[in-house]
């Protein structure tokens, strides 16, 4: 038996060394979208101001927060990071990004990569998802429609309590996030009428041109594009693909006077890319790409496809584990 036992030490020591080589010099991504106090948030999208810092001060005194031009550097050289790298990513472009995350940011000298979905830019418009989120699970309006119908699937409307919005709420979400955006927003606006829900919450609105242009003079914040209206690329054809990505960087670059060389997929995922997305990225010469698949970035990852990790409201304590567990 100790014969046995000691074979096993000996290949869980060997399994921990060959990890630790190929892991040793990673980086965590980390993938922020608000900081803000939310009232509403089902889609734990935001993070509160206290624990953004109290993330920010742990990462400081813990780990080693790279810049963006360090990060580039490592990735495109295929070379190992510093030990416990850390990389701070945003996507979406809410305006607490400007109003709260920044300021926050800057106490702590520190630097994050912002990636903006230009549509809502300078608008009362709110996120697609929002807006789903307002009309479906936030009005209180009795609709005397008895259906609605979505890429020819019927969803029931008679009789809607709480629990059958957010049901209704969770199946439509995933089928607009397929659509292209032009239709996707005009099945919106018709869900909006129907509700009677129509004007956007200024406490989820995204940057004005004058917010996104003073953050850009900030150290602490560089920018990249995210799409025009956020739909999933991967179930668009090459030319709406690419009429989405081509928008973002060009009213980034008109707004900014700067190339815009860094982009994110919107929700990022394998399945919301594909082929056609990295032909797009290549030919329009983006040097780094981030996707929303959980893992370490390492020396040879690919840079049009690069891991992130996702980050919810989690307090000191909580943000202290889920660190330890991405490395």
């Amino acid at each position: 038996m100790s014969t046995i036992k000691g074979k096993i030490k000996k290949v869980v020591s060997y399994a921990q060394k060959k990890y630790q080589k190929v892991f040793y010099g990673s980086c965590a991504v980390l993938l922020y979208h608000r900081v803000t106090q939310s009232q509403t948030d089902p889609q734990q999208l935001s993070v509160t101001p206290a624990n953004f810092n109290a993330h920010l001060e742990h990462l400081k005194n813990n780990y080693h927060l790279l810049t963006i031009k360090e990060f580039q550097y490592y990735l495109e050289n295929k070379k190992k990071f510093p030990k416990k790298s850390v990389l701070i990513t945003f996507d979406d472009g809410y305006a607490d990004n400007y109003l709260e995350a920044l300021p926050i940011l800057e106490k702590h000298t520190a630097q994050a990569l912002f990636y903006i979905a230009t549509g809502t830019l300078n608008t009362d418009v709110e996120f697609w998802w929002d807006a789903i989120e307002r009309i479906v699970l936030l009005s209180d309006h009795k609709t005397e429609e008895e259906k609605y119908v979505l890429n020819g699937v019927e969803y029931n409307l008679s009789g809607l309590d709480n629990t059958k919005r957010f049901e209704l709420y969770e199946q439509l979400l995933p089928a607009l996030r397929v659509m292209n955006s032009s239709l996707r927003e005009e099945k919106i606006n018709e869900l909006g009428r129907i509700f009677n829900s129509s004007q956007g919450r200024a406490s989820h609105r995204a940057m004005s041109f004058e917010e996104l242009k003073k953050m850009d003079l900030s150290n602490a914040a560089v920018i990249g594009a995210h799409t025009h209206l956020h739909p999933s690329l991967g179930a668009l054809t090459y030319e709406e693909q690419l009429k989405e990505i081509e928008t973002s960087k060009n009213i980034l670059e008109q707004h900014l006077n700067k190339k815009i060389t860094h982009f994110s997929y919107p929700f990022g995922t394998i399945k919301d890319f594909n082929a056609d997305t990295l032909d797009i990225m290549k030919k329009m010469n983006f040097q780094l790409v981030a996707a929303n698949i959980p893992y370490l970035v390492h020396k040879n990852t690919d840079q049009y496809s690069f891991t992130r990790f996702l980050v919810r409201d989690w307090n000191s304590g909580e943000f202290e584990k889920q660190m330890q567990s991405f490395f």
